[in-house]
């Protein structure tokens, strides 16, 4: 399953708003990715900043 933001508003399984996320295969929604209704998100890239620092071998 890909995930994909809504730019118009349309009825799917469920009313999509524009600026919603909707998860779906892409086959299943190639047409409304080819009209503009879906634009496929990318993967949030992962920050390697963000893990703790490495801790001194020895203290002093």
């Amino acid at each position: 399953m890909i995930r994909f933001k809504v730019m118009r508003r349309h009825i799917g399984d469920r009313m999509y708003d524009e600026g919603d996320e909707r998860v779906a295969s892409e086959t299943e929604v190639r047409h409304l990715v080819e009209r503009g209704v879906l634009m496929k998100m990318e993967p949030k890239p992962k920050n390697k900043a963000v893990r703790a620092a490495p801790r001194n071998k020895r203290a002093g």
